[in-house]
């Protein structure tokens, strides 16, 4: 991977992550709305594992064990995917 791929990409896996975590928080339709916006730009950018894997941290949101392990994969992924080890 280049490394604008890398900046892009990590960017973009930051950006959701903040906004994630200021979803959680928050929990206002501004701060969904910045985790939708990030969402948007990890899909033009993450593989498909990494785009599943945010797909199923939104299907889980009512489902506290499943929230955590999606969780868990979504982290994976973004890790596998910049090429960053353990």
């Amino acid at each position: 991977m280049d490394d604008r791929a890398f900046q892009e990409k990590q960017a973009a896996y930051v950006g959701l992550l903040e906004a994630y975590h200021h979803a959680a928080v928050e929990g206002t339709d501004e701060a969904g709305k910045a985790f939708a916006y990030w969402q948007m730009r990890c899909e033009l950018v993450a593989p498909v594992e990494v785009r599943d894997a945010i797909s199923r941290v939104v299907a889980t949101n009512d489902d506290r064990p499943e929230r955590i392990k999606a969780d868990h994969e979504m982290k994976t992924a973004m890790r596998a995917d910049l090429g960053i080890t353990k």
